[in-house]
């Protein structure tokens, strides 16, 4: 850990400590203890505290604080997470223990969003709709299946009920945003109503952000954007055991993103920047039934997503790259006895369409297939048995046919597989406990992966290419992830107060590792008169990829103040053979060592009566990345400080509520590891969110 961190979260929590306020003893009495966490990544509703996984939570007021430009932003705080693929909002990725892109599963409101493809945006709901975030680390093929080898990110949207005050039947808020870096201004308005047995929610948020400036004074182009987003949600009561609701969602992205995310020439040039209109929909019916038999605990989505992106070269015409999913699921759990018993079906098909503008400046371009349908199905069951009041055991099997064809081709992959996961609990004290786990995961090569052809890029003569070569044999992935947690929970250390720690280790194996292998003339001397190709670039299976490391949290409270350090650390290789033999080269997508720290302090108002404003500082510290390729430049360090605060008048004004942020504060210029581009540099954010 570096001396700035430590010195900053040292004087932090020492100041706090020495200059509570009289009337924080005055209060003295109050037992300080965490707030209850709800999680769904586990397909079913569950506290935190009873899930067996490693499973990090952002909930509503944790994204009001930090005000995030989008999704991935939000969970950049956590151990072991970072954002990947630039500063460009729409272009950002979450990188979850060294894998992001179609190794990391998004998942929104239950249902998959499968729209990792190349280049383009992936993370398309704003973070004002969001009641909460939770990223499960690591392998989780046994519960979601295909695309789960690093992790899964569950997005979980805002219900009627949670904008509805308690006893009224009808509420909303209207919130508005600013951030002064880009003039980023966010308006946000959501309305609901309980009425008898039925709810309905709207929300619609407008997003409009100029170029943001990063630490250097260099302007980012490409963050220029225009967002539009709309919720709607309704909901039957069709008695106390069943409900019946229906949800849409849509949203435009308009805006000026380079080809390349985290390409430096395209970001920081207008000339080459491209335009780029997303729109997409998402349609869900939900049917859940609690009966009365113990044995039924159901719930049944059918949905459709539909992405439509749409971008206009440097040379003019157009592309065009959408996505539609059609997916079931069917899940039931119970319980008898000591033992629960999760079990479900799921399945989708996507439909990839794509058509790419010729060049005239050049002799290809990359060429998608121009249609590919994929079909995926699985059943599953997880078994949690209680041996005693101190072990817990658990056991998941799933199995996926899946199979993938293209028109461009006569060719296609049809493939099954088997996931397995186990995992065992010991309380061994009321404050400690130990969860040993196993887990597998695979995930299915896209259609993107086994049939690009074209040109990946162009030396700078026509026809001195480097093309892309279809592999239609690609293998899927498979992973085998250990892990060792330990959770350690005090209270009463200090007085009235609360510590929670915990530690993980893995060690994440995956067996045909699928990377995009780009071949080169090692000189190339002057541009060929002929159309010839000049290296090529294919997605092949690596022999294997070994992924350890591991991340400690701790988390402690006292009255109003809370206090929080985390630390992540990932390591990754991967083999690969050829004419000159085996080499074991470092995964270029392993993130740098990660500190974490945050002191915040909440107020109690003039009558003593709730805790009405809170101030906090928020620290990062990204050590060295210097795990690179043999000749290439090691990624410099970085220390990043955000100040923020939050004041809820209640007794003067009742229903508002005001989040201040200076994210960056001292104005740091830098990059994150294998991205070209310096971040954003300093932005101070306002929000004002009046509930009624």
């Amino acid at each position: 850990m570096s001396k700035a961190l430590t010195a900053i979260a040292a004087t932090g929590l020492s100041s706090l400590l020495i200059n509570l306020p009289a009337n924080a003893a005055d209060n003295s009495s109050e037992v300080s203890q965490f707030d209850a966490v709800t999680v769904n990544a586990t397909r079913i509703s569950q506290d935190a505290e009873d899930v067996n996984r490693t499973i990090s939570v952002v909930d509503k007021e944790n994204i009001e604080e930090i005000q995030p430009n989008s999704v991935a932003e939000a969970v950049a705080y956590q151990a072991n997470v970072t954002v990947s693929g630039g500063a460009i909002p729409g272009n950002q990725k979450v990188n979850i223990r060294g894998l992001s892109g179609d190794k990391v599963l998004q998942v929104i409101d239950g249902a998959r969003s499968n729209t990792n493809f190349s280049h383009r945006p992936s993370f398309f709901l704003d973070p004002e709709l969001l009641k909460s975030v939770e990223v499960m680390k690591g392998p989780s093929s046994s519960l979601w299946g295909s695309g789960a080898i690093g992790g899964v990110v569950v997005q979980n949207t805002i219900n009627a009920e949670d904008v509805i005050q308690e006893g009224n039947d009808f509420g909303g808020f209207i919130k508005q945003g600013y951030q002064d870096n880009g003039e980023v201004s966010t308006t946000t308005g959501t309305v609901a109503t309980q009425i008898n047995q039925f709810d309905v929610l709207v929300s619609g948020t407008y997003r409009d952000s100029d170029a943001m400036e990063q630490g250097n004074g260099l302007d980012l182009y490409g963050t220029k954007s225009e967002n539009t987003s709309i919720l709607a949600k309704a909901g039957w009561n069709i008695d106390q055991q069943q409900r019946l609701a229906v949800q849409y969602r849509y949203a435009d992205l308009e805006g000026h993103p380079p080809t390349v995310g985290s390409a430096e020439d395209q970001q920081n040039t207008e000339d080459n920047l491209i335009d780029r209109t997303v729109k997409d929909k998402h349609a869900a019916i939900d049917y859940n039934n609690k009966g009365k038999s113990p044995w039924l605990n159901l719930d049944a989505k059918l949905y459709l997503n539909d992405t439509q992106n749409e971008e206009t070269p440097t040379f003019g015409g157009t592309d065009q790259s959408d996505i539609e999913t059609i997916g079931l699921n069917l899940i039931n759990a119970f319980e008898f006895t000591t033992t629960q018993v999760l079990v479900g079906v799921d399945g989708y098909q996507d439909e990839v369409k794509t058509d790419r503008a010729v060049n005239p400046g050049s002799s290809n371009r990359p060429n998608p297939p121009s249609k590919a349908d994929s079909d995926v199905w699985g059943a599953f069951t997880t078994i949690t048995h209680d041996l005693n009041d101190a072990i817990q055991l658990e056991a998941s099997l799933r199995y996926d046919s899946f199979e993938t064809e293209s028109d461009d081709l006569d060719s296609s992959s049809d493939e099954s597989n088997v996931s397995t996961s186990a995992g065992v609990r010991w309380q061994a004290t009321d404050w400690m406990r130990w969860t040993l786990r196993y887990d597998e995961a695979f995930r299915a090569p896209s259609s993107y992966e086994l049939y690009i052809q074209g040109t990946h890029f162009n030396y700078g003569a026509p026809g001195w290419d480097n093309t892309f070569v279809a592999n239609p044999d690609l293998k899927p992935e498979k992973a085998e992830n250990i892990e060792l947690s330990v959770d350690m929970a005090f209270n009463d250390l200090l007085g009235k107060d609360s510590l929670k720690v915990k530690a993980t280790a893995f060690q994440n194996d995956v067996e045909d590792f699928i990377y995009l292998d780009v071949e080169t003339e090692a000189s190339f001397g002057p541009p060929p008169a002929c159309n010839c190709v000049s290296g090529t670039s294919t997605h092949i299976n690596a022999q294997d990829a070994e992924i350890w490391g591991y991340e400690i949290e701790t988390a402690y409270k006292l009255g109003g103040l809370t206090a929080s350090l985390s630390y992540g650390q990932t390591r990754g290789t991967h083999e690969t053979e050829s004419t000159a033999g085996k080499t074991e080269d470092h995964l270029t997508s392993m993130p740098a060592d990660k500190w974490v720290a945050d002191v915040n302090y909440a107020f109690w108002n003039h009558d003593n009566a709730l805790r009405d404003t809170k101030v906090g500082v928020r620290v990062i510290d990204a050590e060295k990345q210097k795990r690179v390729e043999e000749g290439d430049e090691a990624y410099d360090g970085y220390t990043l400080t955000d100040f923020y605060a939050s004041w809820e008048p209640s007794t003067q004004i009742e229903g508002l509520k005001v989040d201040l942020i200076v994210a960056n504060a001292f104005d740091q210029n830098y990059r994150q590891a294998w991205s070209e581009v310096s971040e954003p540099g300093r932005s101070a954010r306002v929000a004002a969110k009046y509930s009624f």
